[in-house]
C-alpha cells in the first residue's frame, strides 16, 4: 500500500503512471487538504466581521461570536456505538478553530451574508474599501473624428 501527498503537476502524473502500471482491481482514496486559517482569516473575522457587527448590535465581540458560532457552526452527526450495536445522535456547537482555511472563510461568509440580510450592515471583503460616492469629474471626455 502507498500513501503520500501530490504537491504539484509532476507528481500528479506520476501517480497516474502508477496507476496505470497497478493490476485490477484496487483500492483508492483521495482528500484534498486544505491549508488551517491564518492570521489573515483571523484578523479579518475579529477585527473587521465581528466588530462591524458589534458596534451596529451593541453587544461585546465574544458575544456576537457566541451567537453566530451557534448558529453558522452548530454540527449534528451519527455515531455508531459498538456497544450496544446503534446509531446514536449527537449535537453540538464546534469550536471554529477546528476548521481549516476553506471551511473557516465559507463561515466568515455565511457570517457576512446573515449580517447583511438580518441586521443590514454591509461589511466589505478583504481588500476592498467603499468609496461614499463615485465622482466622474476628472474624467476626460475624447470626441473621435470620423
Amino acid at each position: 500500500m502507498y500513501f503520500g501527498v501530490i504537491r504539484n503537476k509532476k507528481q500528479a502524473l506520476d501517480l497516474c503512471e502508477n496507476i496505470k502500471e497497478m493490476r485490477l482491481p484496487f483500492k483508492y482514496a483521495l482528500q484534498p487538504i486544505f491549508p488551517l486559517r491564518g492570521l489573515d482569516a483571523n484578523a479579518y473575522y475579529w477585527g473587521i466581521v465581528l466588530k462591524m457587527i458589534s458596534d451596529e448590535t451593541g453587544q461585546s465581540i465574544e458575544e456576537c461570536h457566541e451567537a453566530w458560532k451557534r448558529k453558522h457552526n452548530f454540527r449534528w452527526d451519527f455515531i455508531f456505538n459498538s456497544l450496544t450495536g446503534t446509531y446514536e445522535f449527537t449535537a453540538g456547537v464546534d469550536s471554529t478553530t477546528v476548521l481549516d482555511g476553506k471551511e473557516f472563510w465559507d463561515y466568515i461568509m455565511r457570517v457576512r451574508a446573515d449580517a447583511e440580510i438580518e441586521l443590514h450592515i454591509c461589511i466589505p471583503n478583504p481588500n476592498e474599501s467603499f468609496v461614499p460616492e463615485v465622482n466622474f469629474d476628472h474624467d476626460k471626455i475624447e470626441q473621435r473624428r470620423i
